[in-house]
């Protein structure tokens, strides 16, 4: 999946375009058929217009607990590229350059990590029940 460039801050209808545009022909070339989709319950993720644009696609979400970073995935992945990123205290003096280094990142991210992280979701939901629900820091697995 190619990286989508976000500019300024994100409101509801920014998000709405973003899936419009980048998630939305993804799923559809991949040929997914029923498939459902995750995002934290962020107040731009769960408005009420998001709601109407995701039924519309009939887009079944997951329902996910709050601030809960440990039980997705992506979060680590985050924080992992933001390493290789900055690693050896690279800093970046124009938005393409950076860019470029978030986009390295990205495609030279290492299937066995994401496996991984992947396969160590059973653990955190496991944990996040006998946890009552309190979610604990975000453990990166690399």
């Amino acid at each position: 999946m190619d990286l989508a460039f976000l500019d300024g801050r994100q409101n509801s209808p920014k998000y709405i375009e973003t899936l419009e545009n980048h998630l939305m022909p993804f799923a559809g070339n991949i040929g997914v058929g029923n498939w459902e989709y995750q995002h934290d319950n962020a107040p731009i993720h769960t408005s009420i217009a998001m709601n109407i644009y995701l039924n519309s696609k009939s887009v079944t979400v997951l329902e996910w607990p709050p601030v809960s970073p440990e039980l997705n995935p992506i979060e680590n992945v985050w924080c992992i590229m933001s390493r290789k990123v900055y690693e050896k205290g690279g800093q970046f003096y124009s938005v393409n350059g950076l860019k470029r280094a978030i986009e390295s990142a990205w495609y030279n991210f290492e299937l066995e990590i994401l496996q991984t992280l992947i396969m160590s979701l059973e653990k955190h939901v496991y944990d996040d029940i006998l946890n009552n629900g309190k979610t604990k820091l975000l453990r990166t697995l690399y």
